[in-house]
């Protein structure tokens, strides 16, 4: 009989755990960057960048628990709707 104990590895949980940027994930990272530029820069709207931290601040806090929580919900946001005859 093979003892399966003899087969087992040391796995880090780094090795394991999502790759984040800054807390987010990329593409909230991507979306926090892009209304950044668009409302500070392009419109010149200055004040916008208190909504943007906040919103920063909500998606790290989303992603403590869950970090696959933020594309979950962009990629239902961008899925194609289907009608059903």
């Amino acid at each position: 009989m093979i003892n399966m104990k003899e087969y087992g590895t040391v796995v880090h949980r780094s090795l394991m755990q999502r790759d984040l940027m800054i807390g987010i994930p990329p593409m909230g990272l991507l979306l926090i960057l892009l209304l950044g530029v668009f409302f500070m820069y392009i419109l010149e709207l200055y004040i916008m960048g208190i909504p943007i931290a906040v919103l920063y601040i909500v998606m790290r806090l989303l992603t403590k628990k869950d970090p696959y929580l933020i594309d979950i919900v962009l990629d239902n946001i961008m899925q194609k709707d289907k009608l059903i005859p």
